[in-house]
């Protein structure tokens, strides 16, 4: 009678490990995966009431109409990664819009105002850098500041008129051409991504900037100098965002006089902590963010097509974002950090 006893309670913890593990391992599994298919089940529900959708016509332009967006958020990547924060990064991408289209209308060669982009951009991020480095305001406040500031030279510089451009053709092939069927600007995007990913994973300074964003008291116990890689994230941010603001002028064939810096930044910090979402412990990567961006602009594009406003979009927008930054506390809460920017 003892044995039989003795087995069936074994019997009954296997079968209760049993299930503790399928749990365990279901949960595991939508941590991983979750994201990917929750991306994959909005978009065939969404794809399934508007078959225009799936058109291959459609599909390319999500990729061009995307791949701003995925730039922006890439820079933003960039500082996030090194520990600091971009208030001003839709803005940015704003004023170098602006002086790429108001020099190629001056009469300055197109090819300059990718320099003069990458100028500008590496500037703001050592005037953000030094703000936050050395005067040691906090990385909200001292972007903040520049947000405005940026916005305040756009309209000097445009005297709020949009600046249109015609009869450019290379430059223009830039933002709206195609290699075959895939556009320019796509192709741009991901050259761009894979060097950042090289960069950021594969290289020593790379990997520097992931500890000092991650866990900077300990990086500097290990002797990583958590200054200096906390200003290189915001140079090579600025660097990024710049160089978008050029790609985006030809992508729109000009500059708009509408302030959109804010509706960048909402978009791109969406595709950027949403993209942090694919890792167990919600690393930022390079390669999420691309992804991220690429849905964001195809859950737009989808909207769309199934009669949603612009307006009720922009709300969708901002619920992915408090939802990725919520699933970013709760896992940095989990190992022990709690602070998103």
């Amino acid at each position: 009678m003892g044995d039989r006893r003795q087995r069936k309670q074994r019997g009954g913890e296997t079968m209760t490990e049993k299930k503790s593990l399928s749990i365990s391992g279901l949960g595991d599994f939508l941590i991983r995966r979750g994201t990917g298919v929750g991306m994959i089940v909005i978009l065939l529900a969404l794809g399934l009431r508007a078959n225009l959708f799936f058109a291959l016509s459609n599909l390319m332009d999500v990729l061009k109409q995307g791949s701003i967006l995925t730039l922006i958020a890439l820079g933003l990547t960039a500082v996030l990664i090194g520990g600091g924060f971009d208030m001003g990064a839709g803005a940015l991408v704003q004023l170098t819009c602006n002086l790429a289209a108001g020099l190629i209308i001056s009469g300055v060669n197109p090819a300059i105002t990718l320099p003069v982009g990458l100028a500008v951009g590496f500037v703001t991020g050592m005037v953000n850098a030094f703000l936050v480095i050395v005067v040691k305001i906090p990385s909200f406040v001292a972007t903040l500041g520049t947000m405005f500031i940026l916005q305040g030279l756009t309209t000097y510089y445009n005297k709020g008129e949009a600046l249109t451009i015609t009869r450019q053709p290379f430059f223009s092939f830039l933002g709206q051409g195609r290699i075959g069927i895939v556009p320019m600007i796509f192709i741009i995007v991901t050259v761009i991504a894979a060097l950042m990913h090289y960069f950021f994973k594969h290289t020593r300074t790379g990997l520097r900037m992931y500890a000092t964003g991650e866990n900077s008291a300990a990086a500097t116990l290990r002797g990583v100098n958590t200054k200096k890689y906390l200003m290189l994230s915001y140079c090579i941010s600025g660097a990024i965002l710049g160089l978008t603001g050029v790609f985006q002028a030809s992508y729109a064939y000009g500059a708009s006089a509408i302030n959109s810096g804010m509706d960048f930044l909402i978009q791109a910090l969406s595709a950027a902590y949403l993209g942090s979402t694919f890792s167990k412990t919600n690393e930022l990567s390079v390669i999420g963010t691309v992804v991220s961006g690429m849905f964001i602009a195809a859950l737009s594009n989808a909207l769309i097509i199934n009669g949603i406003s612009n307006q009720q979009i922009s709300g969708i927008l901002g619920t992915i974002l408090v939802l990725s930054i919520l699933l970013n506390v709760i896992k940095k809460r989990e190992i022990g950090q709690v602070t998103i920017f």
